[in-house]
């Protein structure tokens, strides 16, 4: 049985949808929020899962993840397990972060290490743990103290800690994906967040505008289609002799901010001069009522003018002759648009 958190989230649901198809002959048994039990029941109606996936309501801040006495049963059927259930919200506070993140984690963790026919685990972290360091980011690295830009990152780089600290009793695969938006095929996602904030600030000004430069302007964004996060997660986790080992699922080649930027532009057809402020003064615009209208997150400021680059050399060679590898961003991004054009919702989760 794969035990599954996140269901039916963003990710969850295409994960859980992947696994599916590369293991026809596995059941699921998913950890859900009670107040989403019957939105799964109907996604798994809609995926033709019913029959292959037991909906558990529970809650991951609970130690006994509110499971009470299903836990040794549960805790002897999962054979594989993923836990990608977080809070993505970049403003979250501080103790709820840590309620769910790095409390929840810890929940999860002890509940597999009772499980005696646990195979193999896959821990969905971030990028971000690397917090505000610079330069480029190694996978096989992540204690550090420069620091972090919000709770989110502090609170899933703690998460991380517990669970490398456990590794040698679980047999884990790390996963730590950048900022994730949608397929690179059909556009589809259902937050529009990160970029889509940029992207929609954009289709509130005219066709002939100025719009602020923060910092630089060269520093890279990395972007990577939901599609090729799911892709790399379900190989990794149906092929042998990965646990023990982190990967960053991100861009090779990320464009610039102001790359970034542009290229939204010409696919909304505006003509765009760009005028540069100091990332502290761009943050405090966003706090304004300027800020509001064209609704970016303050938070996100951070991430304009911060110069990182992620190695994934773990990921390059495990992926290696498999055809999954991360799409070039202006190949996608055309579809990207089109369908923020077409559904125009946004909400607050990095992935």
């Amino acid at each position: 049985m794969i035990f599954l958190t996140g269901v039916p989230g963003f990710l969850g649901t295409r994960l859980l949808r992947a696994l599916a198809e590369a293991n026809p002959e596995q059941s699921f048994l998913l950890l859900v929020q009670p107040k989403f039990e019957d939105r799964t029941r109907t996604l798994l109606a809609d995926l033709a899962l019913a029959d292959r996936a037991t909906v558990l309501p529970g809650d991951i801040t609970e130690p006994d993840l509110a499971l009470g006495d299903r836990y040794d049963e549960v805790a002897d059927r999962i054979t594989q397990a993923v836990h990608l259930a977080a809070v993505y919200d970049l403003s979250i506070p501080r103790d709820i972060g840590w309620q769910i993140n790095v409390e929840g984690t810890r929940h999860v963790l002890d509940l597999l290490a009772q499980s005696p026919n646990l195979e193999r685990f896959g821990y969905v972290s971030s990028a971000y743990v690397s917090g505000k360091r610079t330069g480029t980011l190694y996978e096989d690295e992540l204690v550090h103290d420069a620091g972090f830009k919000n709770f989110y990152e502090e609170t899933k780089y703690h998460a991380e800690v517990l669970v490398q600290d456990r590794m040698d009793e679980i047999p884990t695969l790390i996963f730590r994906p950048s900022i994730v938006v949608g397929d690179s095929e059909t556009g589809e996602t259902d937050k529009f967040d990160g970029p889509y904030f940029v992207l929609n600030a954009l289709r509130k000004l005219p066709k002939y505008t100025l719009m602020t430069r923060v910092g630089s302007g060269t520093e890279p964004v990395n972007l990577v289609p939901v599609d090729f996060v799911i892709d790399a997660m379900v190989h990794l986790m149906t092929t042998d002799g990965h646990e023990g080992t982190v990967f960053h699922l991100t861009d090779p080649q990320p464009l610039t901010t102001q790359a970034i930027m542009e290229l939204f532009a010409d696919l909304l057809g505006m003509k765009v001069a760009y005028v540069p402020i100091p990332p502290s003064v761009a943050r405090g615009l966003m706090n304004t009522g300027v800020g509001q209208y064209l609704g970016i997150a303050p938070e996100l400021i951070d991430y304009f003018d911060h110069p990182s680059h992620y190695d994934a050399s773990n990921t390059r060679a495990a992926l290696e002759g498999t055809g999954i590898e991360c799409p070039s961003l202006p190949d996608y991004a055309p579809t990207m648009v089109e369908y923020a054009r077409r559904h125009d919702r946004r909400s607050s989760a990095m992935y």
